[in-house]
C-alpha cells in the first residue's frame, strides 16, 4: 500500500494485498488516512467507509472469489492513471484523490471488464480493479466517467433524486466519449433510443424523488427494468440536450446543475 503525488492527482494505492476476501476490507480500512479535505476517502466515519467498501469489494453471491496481485500490474495502473488525468487536466480545478482498491466481484469481472468506480465525494474517486483480460481499457474509461462525477458540485456519492442521476451519468458517459472517442460503453446501449424515451416518460412521476431501491432497479437491473437501463436513458437524454447546444463548454457542462438540464429536456 502506498501513495503517489502528482500536481493534479494523489494516488492512494491499496491494490497490494494478500488477504483473503473476508479480511481485505478490514486491512484497507485500518490504513485509510483521515485527510483534511475529504475525511476517510470521502466518508466522515470509518464505519460508513467499511460498509460501502464491503459492497464494492466483496462478492456475497459467489464462493469462487479470486484476486491476484502483480507488481507489474500496479506499475501499469499508475501509468494509466497519470496518462488519463493528463488528458483531462483542463477540466480539473483542484487536486483529485484516486483510491485504488481490489475487487472480488464476479459481476465486475464478467460485466465490467474487471473495473468499477464510484465518486464518494467531491474530488474523490474510488477505483476497484481485478486484473482480468481487458482491465487496462476499462480502467481508463472508468477514471474518465468517475472524474466527471468528482468535479461536479452536484454529485454527492449518489445522494440525489432519480432524474438528476440520469443526467449526471449521461454527462459522464458523453464526457467519456469526448475524451475517448469511438468507444461507447455497453451500458449506454442496454435498450433502444426509442425505448429509452418511452421509459423516461413512464418515469415522469419518479424523477424528483429519492428512492434507493427504484434507483438500483433502474440502473442495475434489480427489478423490472433491464440491466443498465438508467445509464442508457441518461445517455440519450444528454445526447438530445447536446444537440441543441451551439457550442459545448465541457468545463461548464461538467459543473452545471442537472436540475436545469432536466428541466430543459422536459420542455423540448
Amino acid at each position: 500500500m502506498g501513495k503517489d503525488n502528482n500536481e493534479i492527482f494523489e494516488l492512494h494505492n491499496y491494490l497490494n494485498t494478500n488477504s483473503s476476501s473476508e479480511l481485505v476490507v478490514e486491512e484497507i480500512v485500518k490504513n485509510i488516512p483521515d485527510l483534511e479535505d475529504i475525511g476517510f476517502a470521502g466518508c466522515l466515519e470509518k464505519d460508513w467507509l467499511k460498509t460501502l467498501l464491503k459492497g464494492f469489494i466483496l462478492d456475497k453471491n459467489s464462493d469462487n472469489q479470486h484476486y491476484s496481485y502483480n507488481p507489474e500490474y500496479e506499475k501499469k495502473v499508475r501509468e494509466i492513471c497519470e496518462e488519463t488525468l493528463k488528458q483531462c487536466k483542463g477540466y480539473i480545478n483542484k487536486k483529485i484523490h484516486i483510491f485504488l482498491f481490489p475487487t472480488f466481484s464476479k459481476f465486475v469481472i464478467e460485466k465490467m471488464g474487471g473495473v468499477n468506480g464510484f465518486s464518494s465525494w467531491h474530488g474523490t474517486l474510488w477505483i476497484f480493479v481485478n486484473f482480468v483480460r481487458g482491465w487496462e481499457d476499462s480502467l481508463k474509461e472508468t477514471i474518465v466517467h468517475e472524474l466527471a462525477h468528482a468535479v461536479s458540485p452536484f454529485y454527492k456519492g449518489g445522494d440525489f433524486v432519480i432524474g438528476y442521476g440520469l443526467i449526471l451519468d449521461g454527462i459522464a458517459e458523453h464526457f467519456k466519449d469526448y475524451i475517448i472517442p469511438n468507444k461507447r460503453s455497453s451500458w449506454t446501449q442496454a435498450i433502444s433510443e426509442k425505448k429509452a424515451w418511452e421509459m423516461f416518460r413512464e418515469l415522469k412521476d419518479s424523477l424528483t424523488i429519492k428512492d434507493f431501491n427504484k434507483y438500483n432497479e433502474l440502473f442495475y437491473g434489480t427489478g423490472k427494468y433491464p440491466l443498465w437501463a438508467g445509464y442508457t436513458i441518461g445517455y440519450y437524454l444528454v445526447k438530445e440536450y447536446l444537440k441543441k447546444q451551439r457550442y459545448i463548454d465541457w468545463n461548464g457542462l461538467l459543473r452545471k446543475n442537472p436540475k436545469d438540464i432536466l428541466k430543459e429536456i422536459e420542455h423540448q
